[in-house]
């Protein structure tokens, strides 16, 4: 109790301090704002977003210590301070990837296993005074997760800009957290538990709630959102014990803790780990000398080996993993996400689900280049939901596999075919399904979306992609600015109409848990006698409906897929 107290004085006085301390040299010529963290004045950037509006942007801010050398596999430590200011007028470099889906789109401030940053956008109004002390309770915070397959991608504003956000005065944040094997290879060991990546995620959500006030937000109102696996992340840890009182409500756009685009089973860890060792010529079953061998292991060798393997599985490496506890390690999951939910895990969490109508055609170049039809003819699984080829026995995965086979294709495999089976399983159903449990739950609303509007694609321009609808992503792209895009839209006034929509949507449930502070009725959250959604055809026109017959067959053909044994799918 007395080292507890001694710590917790030292840190009293230690802030009290650097509430009245100022660095040692003026802020660099590049910046204009400045703002103090725990660990150090940083100086940003003035920016200028819609309308003219002027925002404060802080970028590349370290929010923890660099997971460097011996800390490769270590949840993050504490930031080492810094005396000067700190330059943030620009992004720090990715974390190690191979990018297998948005090209030109990212452009990167370099790649590097020391990426552990964050950018904060802040209207400047709201931005505190240097050496003031903030009174007012503060903006309300979005803190965003950037999609990616758990695989690639990056916080960087070439895809996630904050342009049209910090036009409705709240706080915009974003980040980097270790990918792929980085971030998500497990021995399931105290020395490689897993997981990294989620770890490096609440790291960042405790480090907003220390730092928060410094940038003219409110600390206790964080809004979690993510899209795709940046989605299934953000709802993963409102799942989890680790994030209680660090969350106040989640966005999940395209994607969820009990997708069916991944699984959290430890039996594919250990499968996955067998093709890892092969590549790179580890023969020890030894975890601790596998531990050492990949400390040791140039970044660049083992970046290439995951590269072999994303090439191999097509848009995926590794994914997050069910835990066993380790002393000293924060737990992030510690259970599968299915029967959290199931358990009332996270139930008092505010949510808001979408997906879109044409998901998975926006993957049909990268289907394309792997030739999925041919790996689906040579190998039918493919088909069968990742979470549940863990679980099933042999003779139900090929009778699984058959009744998918039988719905989507025409007689043989084609792309358009399980294009559409990609997007009915990996995304319209795990969404349609969290949404009737959570409401069953009766805690926290839940509202549900479809995004149907077929207005400019920047993904669709880039990608050389033409189909009908909205596309993976195509509704994010009208709450953050994808800056690296080129090109003008042949219906601008529907489209700025359509950004005012979705933000509109956002900003009101970062303040009142519910896309429609005023219309409830207009939108109202989904109830366990009807699922029903609001489809987002057009700008300013609420459109609730009903499932449609289409809908009702695929979600029940889902359902007895995954509830039943195999006199169910007879």
């Amino acid at each position: 109790m007395c080292t507890k107290f001694a710590v917790l004085l030292y840190y009293v006085i230690v802030g009290s301090v650097r509430a009245y301390s100022s660095p040692a040299a003026s802020p660099p010529s590049s910046c204009n704002v400045v703002a103090q963290t725990e660990s150090g004045w940083v100086c940003g950037r003035t920016r200028r977003a819609e309308a003219s509006t002027l925002y404060a942007s802080f970028r590349g801010v370290p929010y923890a210590k660099q997971p460097v050398g011996e800390l490769r596999f270590k949840e993050l430590q504490p930031a080492e301070p810094w005396t000067d200011y700190l330059d943030a007028t620009e992004e720090g470099p990715v974390c190690y990837q191979t990018d297998v889906l948005y090209g030109s789109l990212m452009k990167p401030h370099g790649m590097d296993e020391a990426c552990i940053y964050a950018n904060i956008h802040v209207p400047l109004n709201a931005l505190p005074a240097a050496g003031e002390t903030p009174t007012k309770p503060g903006l309300p915070i979005l803190v965003f997760i950037h999609g990616g397959g758990f695989a690639f991608g990056s916080g960087d504003a070439d895809l996630y800009g904050p342009e049209y956000l910090v036009t409705r005065n709240v706080v915009v944040i974003t980040f980097n957290y270790r990918l792929n094997f980085f971030g998500f290879f497990s021995l399931d060991t105290p020395k490689v538990p897993g997981n990294n990546g989620l770890r490096d995620m609440v790291t960042l959500l405790r480090w907003v709630k220390r730092n928060a006030r410094a940038f003219g937000g409110n600390p206790d109102n964080v809004t979690l959102a993510g899209q795709s696996a940046g989605a299934a992340a953000a709802h993963l840890l409102t799942l989890s014990k680790a994030t209680e009182g660090l969350v106040s409500r989640a966005i999940l756009m395209s994607g969820a803790g009990t997708s069916t685009f991944f699984t959290t089973s430890p039996i594919f860890s250990q499968s996955i780990n067998k093709i890892l060792f092969s590549i790179l010529g580890v023969n020890s079953t030894n975890p601790d000398e596998i531990h050492e061998k990949l400390v040791a292991m140039p970044v660049e060798k083992l970046n290439e080996a995951n590269r072999i393997l994303i090439d191999q599985i097509g848009l995926t490496t590794f994914f997050p993993v069910v835990e066993t506890p380790h002393p000293g390690i924060t737990t992030i999951l510690d259970e599968d996400p299915n029967i959290l939910v199931q358990q009332g895990r996270g139930k008092d969490i505010p949510l808001i689900i979408g997906f879109t109508n044409s998901e998975c055609h926006m993957f049909q170049r990268r289907f394309e280049q792997i030739d999925i039809v041919s790996k689906i003819n040579e190998n039918p699984a493919i088909l069968v939901p990742s979470n549940l080829l863990y679980s099933l026995t042999p003779e139900t995965i090929a009778l699984v596999s058959n009744q998918i086979s039988q719905r989507y294709f025409n007689g043989s495999v084609d792309l358009e075919g399980f294009i559409n089976m990609c997007t009915d399983s990996y995304y319209k159903y795990p969404a349609m399904k969290l949404a009737e449990k959570r409401s069953a739950a009766g805690d926290a609303p839940v509202f549900l979306y479809q995004f149907s509007y077929d207005g400019y694609s920047v993904f669709k321009q880039a990608f050389h992609l033409h189909f009908n609808g909205a596309g993976h992503a195509d509704d994010l792209t009208y709450v953050l600015k994808v800056n690296s895009a080129s090109g003008t839209s042949s219906s601008q006034k529907a489209d700025d109409e359509m950004k005012y929509w979705m933000t509109t949507f956002v900003t009101n449930f970062m303040r009142c848990s519910a896309p429609m502070c005023d219309e409830t009725t207009a939108w109202p959250p989904v109830t366990p006698r009807e699922l029903q959604y609001q489809d987002i055809i057009t700008p300013n026109l609420c459109h609730q409906t009903s499932l449609t017959k289409e809908q009702l067959e695929m979600k029940n053909f889902f359902d007895k897929i995954h509830n039943g044994g195999e006199s169910r799918l007879k």
